[in-house]
């Protein structure tokens, strides 16, 4: 059984390639552990601040080594990433491609955010005191 093939677009990280993964149970496997241990390091209940903001930086350090290995980036890659892009979009950048390399297509992908659009201006309709920012204080 042959191993399957994704091109994958890194335009949502800022950069105009695309490159060509092969999903491998070795790649699922780091994958998975990366996704293990970002689940890990979010579990802030009982920790000092420092400790939650020292788990953060941990966690983007560990995102940005993984695209990084996974896609053959360069060291200037990187930079111009963090440079280009706001922290939300490199958010949503990595949940693109870590979901195409567990099999999700370019067009269930947009599917998942529409309705992910759908449901949260549905929230914000409800009860929109509760989604504003809080910086009124």
């Amino acid at each position: 059984m042959a191993v399957n093939t994704e091109k994958i677009k890194l335009n949502k990280f800022g950069l105009r390639k695309t490159a060509n993964i092969r999903l491998t149970f070795g790649l699922l496997e780091k994958l998975d552990e990366l996704d293990v241990t970002l689940l890990e390091l979010q579990d802030t209940e009982d920790l000092e601040y420092i400790d939650v903001r020292k788990n953060a930086l941990k966690s983007v350090h560990l995102k940005t080594n993984f695209i990084q290995k996974v896609f053959d980036l360069s060291d200037e890659d990187i930079e111009n990433i963090k440079d280009k892009i706001s922290p939300e979009q490199f958010g949503e950048a990595f949940e693109y491609v870590t979901l195409r390399m567990r099999g999700v297509t370019d067009a269930n992908y947009e599917l998942l955010v529409k309705e992910a659009k759908q449901e949260q201006e549905e929230v914000d309709e409800l009860d929109p005191k509760e989604n504003t920012d809080e910086s009124e204080d």
